[in-house]
């Protein structure tokens, strides 16, 4: 009886194999169906009726975007090629992440960073937003907002949504439209959306159903599984590593939300990662992570719970008036220091001491009432 299954099931059977023995010890289930395409394939029609009537889109990632937004707009992109359609890849803020801008670098991805008005789109005739929670942007208008693609819930009308809420990443969305439309990914293109998915998922520990699974099992077959490996393990520089450690040993957890204070430190980036690293921690869906940069107060928040917002929490913390940029998954805000800036060596422990309790406090309140 099991040898029958295996036989009729031997696609299925050879890509749960594949899996579990690339995974770095994760233990992968596939759910065994058919691979012939998702239960949604009107979302990718309609996306292609959306596309095929500009002559050129903008696909617009979130500010300091993940690695798994910018897989996605990777994958939009090549469909756009399929379709005829020239397609730009564009980020409402800086790239910051370290592990972000490797990602550019290792796929070649070119990314046009928006000003502060959301412009810097020339001759493009619509926007796709990808990835990311909350408002979508809007672009100054120009160009119009035609679509969004994330796999977070959207409130907005009148403009093509695909947000399957079921999936854990929003480059297991793309999958599932390239798998709908029959298109078939080079190994660039499956390689990235393989490694978007399981960067969104955190190696598929926060995967919400078989989807991303089932993604991850029709990417393998045309992924570069040995660069997916290279990019799990990227360097530390010895700076990042300090401030890990320093996120580490002071973090204070209540619930889901954990907060630390790493001091001074060399980068923004640095901070990301150590706000990365506090959700591997058991029973944290939620963290935030901040230090003195360039005499100013920095907090980064990462949230992988759908039903919190990191850039809730931070407007929430701090004044409407300090700059607070980011979305749902990934947010910064930025403190100026002021005067205080300029007080001196004997005064600077109760300073940092200030600092420390108030932020704490004021991250904490707004996680509990968000």
């Amino acid at each position: 009886m099991l040898a029958g299954f295996v036989a009729e099931n031997m696609p299925a059977v050879a890509t749960a194999v594949l899996l579990l023995l690339s995974g770095g010890g994760v233990l992968y289930a596939v759910q065994f169906r058919s691979w012939g395409g998702t239960e949604n394939p009107e979302s990718a029609g309609s996306l292609r009726k959306v596309v095929a009537g500009q002559n050129r889109v903008a696909l617009v990632v979130p500010e300091s975007p993940s690695i798994d937004s910018l897989a996605a707009a990777v994958g939009v992109q090549a469909l756009c090629k399929d379709w005829g359609v020239a397609a730009r890849i564009a980020a409402e803020g800086e790239i910051t992440g370290e592990d972000s801008k490797a990602f550019c670098n290792i796929f070649d991805i070119d990314v046009t960073i928006l000003d502060e008005n959301g412009e810097g789109l020339p001759n493009c005739d619509g926007g796709i937003a990808i990835g990311g929670g909350g408002a979508v942007p809007r672009l100054a208008n120009n160009p119009p907002v035609v679509g969004v693609i994330r796999h977070r819930p959207t409130a907005e009308e009148n403009i093509l949504t695909i947000t399957r809420t079921d999936d854990g990443a929003t480059s297991t969305v793309v999958t599932e439209l390239v798998r709908d439309m029959g298109f078939v990914p080079d190994q660039r293109v499956a390689t990235a959306l393989l490694y978007g998915i399981r960067a969104g998922t955190r190696e598929f520990r926060r995967a919400n159903g078989s989807n991303d699974y089932d993604a991850a099992g029709f990417l393998h077959a045309y992924a570069d599984l040995g660069r997916i490996e290279e990019l799990r393990s990227p360097g530390v520089s010895s700076d990042t590593f300090d401030v890990l450690g320093e996120a580490i040993a002071s973090r204070e957890r209540r619930a889901s939300f954990a907060v630390a204070n790493v001091g001074v430190v060399p980068s923004v980036s640095a901070l990301e990662e150590a706000a990365d690293s506090l959700l591997r921690l058991e029973g944290v869906s939620t963290a935030a992570v901040f230090g003195l940069h360039e005499e100013t107060i920095v907090i980064s928040c990462r949230a992988e719970d759908v039903r919190t917002s990191a850039e809730d929490i931070l407007t929430g913390a701090f004044d409407a008036s300090e700059t607070t940029g980011g979305n749902a998954d990934a947010a910064t805000a930025r403190v100026s220091l002021g005067i205080f800036a300029r007080v001196d060596s004997e005064h600077t422990k109760t300073l940092d001491s200030l600092i420390d309790a108030s932020t704490r406090k004021a991250l904490f309140t707004a996680f509990e009432s968000s």
